[in-house]
């Protein structure tokens, strides 16, 4: 088998994980309500339960710290839901008080994995519950950072080239960053076009959702780094993790809940 061939050994298994993904996605947020809020949920659970996993909380203590963070999580998720973000940004900090009460020694580590992937699941839910287009909007975040990782897998390994960030993401290279960029560009045009949003500020916000999106690949490889772990999990067959396949997405969600708050 030629290097060339090598380079997308992965590429059935990834495609074939990454349909099965979007099928379950599309099915709970058309359904909407409480499939969506449940669909969202249960990956907040899982996204925790890896987190916790990397961390080797092991012990009973550690038990009890991850009932905390899922608690915790669940309860924001059905806050907001219900009344408002604000409630579920209340539990989330309840959530991290009652961490540093029950494990001193890793209240850093634990509170900011609570916080990071609540707020960012919180997200996902305040941006499906938009009044105007919220399905849309969940669709155009997925896409951009669909689009973003495709376009850096392929550019990566065709184009090569210098290393984006060595230290802590040995595989990314320029060469992907930017194939990432531009096909988050292009997208963001298209659904300017035939989307709500104009084109201009449909193309601006897609290109931030990108770098966002690779801004929390970058971040959990260096989580990652710091744990000496390969994936956050082996749950997804090509993928690691689900916080390996929704890294980028928990990022993008915020800054684009954020970004749609302004407005």
């Amino acid at each position: 088998m030629s290097g060339k061939a090598n380079k997308f050994l992965d590429l059935g298994t990834r495609v074939l994980s990454a349909i099965v993904m979007i099928a379950i996605s599309v099915a709970a947020f058309w359904l909407g309500g409480y499939w969506a809020i449940g669909f969202i949920g249960a990956g907040a659970l899982v996204l925790l339960w890896e987190f916790h996993k990397m961390l080797r909380q092991e012990e009973m203590r550690g038990k009890i710290d991850l009932a905390i963070m899922g608690g915790s999580a669940l309860v924001s998720i059905y806050a907001t839901f219900t009344y408002s973000w604000i409630y579920g940004a209340a539990a989330l900090i309840v959530g991290a008080a009652a961490l540093y009460k029950s494990d001193h020694e890793n209240w850093f580590w634990l509170s900011s994995g609570l916080l990071y992937i609540g707020a960012s699941m919180t997200a996902m839910l305040m941006i499906f519950l938009s009044p105007e287009h919220g399905l849309f909007d969940v669709f155009w975040v997925v896409l951009i950072v669909a689009l973003t990782d495709i376009g850096g897998y392929f550019a990566g390994r065709i184009i090569g080239g210098p290393k984006l960030w060595p230290a802590v993401s040995p595989k990314k290279t320029w060469a992907g960053t930017i194939g990432g960029w531009c096909l988050a560009i292009v997208a963001g045009v298209l659904l300017g076009w035939f989307g709500p949003e104009p084109v201009m500020r449909s193309l601006v916000i897609s290109f931030i959702i990108a770098i966002a999106s690779q801004l929390g690949d970058l971040l959990e490889s260096w989580l990652k780094r710091q744990k000496d772990v390969k994936d956050s999990s082996d749950i997804i067959p090509g993928h690691g993790g689900l916080m390996d396949r929704l890294d980028g997405v928990m990022a993008a969600a915020l800054v684009f809940a954020f970004i749609q708050g302004l407005s």
